[in-house]
């Protein structure tokens, strides 16, 4: 249990099972230190595949955000983040997607009211530390690119009263931390992955120097080891049964594998000083 004035995680996400994949084990080590830690999904996940053992595209489908919001709060209570956190947009599926022009998606939303939304959010958890993605969103989702951006401003706008009174009192953030990948580890998956008959999401690239996807590593602040978090973020990340199929890159690969794309997370610091590379938490507990 945590105390009444332990300090606050909120990590801003853009589906049901990012929370698991890029944040998972910083919201595990966040818990396990005494901190509340808390999960905002912008979207319901509703555009997401169907591919979990024993499930029928064609019955779920049609109520995959009921089935993923149930997933959500399984997932969390693994991670010990609370009841399910909700912005209230849908899905807008990747880039292309007929999703992408859905008045009701999360691409799509009126600015302005997306922030407003995350700052009444903020204000009320008074979050010590905020998590969202990078500017690339990670991988170019539409959705991450779209928590990036609202994350920011409202992190921002959060801290001044006169902006959204309506969102209750100002608060101001003390740190913000954007998840990433960095190019050396995505090399080094594209090399091992082969050798254990799977194929990388990021290609077949090997030279950190020509990969158009992660971040340099020079441009990292934090990398944290959770490879001892590592099978309660997979448990986690198990509770997402609609999006993993028994082939998929997260629960079919070997412990090493594991290890290497699940056993560490990167971060940019935007807001607040770095005072332990390895630790997103040092200084501000």
């Amino acid at each position: 249990m945590t105390r009444d004035d332990a300090p606050t995680l909120l990590a801003v996400h853009a589906h049901p099972d990012d929370e698991a994949i890029a944040t998972g084990g910083v919201l595990l080590q966040a818990a396990d230190a005494g901190w509340r830690t808390r999960v905002v999904s912008c979207t319901g996940g509703e555009r997401g595949e169907v591919v979990g053992e024993g499930m029928d595209p064609e019955e779920v489908r049609p109520r995959l955000g009921e089935v993923r919001r149930a997933e959500q709060a399984a997932a969390l209570e693994i991670l010990g983040a609370g009841e399910p956190l909700w912005l209230g947009y849908r899905d807008s599926g990747m880039v292309g997607d007929p999703g992408n022009d859905d008045p009701a998606s999360f691409w799509r939303a009126p600015f302005d009211e997306a922030v407003e939304r995350l700052v009444a959010i903020i204000r009320r958890e008074r979050p010590t530390l905020v998590i969202t993605y990078d500017a690339f969103g990670i991988y170019g989702h539409p959705d991450h690119l779209q928590a990036h951006r609202v994350t920011l401003c409202a992190v921002e706008a959060a801290a001044v009263p006169a902006l959204q009174p309506a969102a209750g009192p100002a608060w101001e953030v003390s740190a913000l931390d954007l998840a990433t990948l960095s190019r050396s580890a995505i090399a080094q998956m594209n090399r091992m992955l082969p050798e254990h008959g799977t194929v990388s999401p990021f290609g077949d690239e090997t030279d950190p120097d020509a990969l158009e996807v992660g971040t340099p590593d020079a441009a990292i602040d934090l990398v944290v080891d959770v490879r001892a978090q590592l099978d309660r973020k997979l448990a986690a990340l198990r509770q997402h049964h609609s999006q993993l199929a028994l082939d998929s890159f997260f629960v079919g690969v070997p412990d090493e594998v594991a290890e290497l794309a699940l056993g560490t997370e990167a971060y940019q610091r935007r807001r607040g000083a770095v005072v332990d590379p390895r630790d997103p938490l040092a200084g501000l507990g």
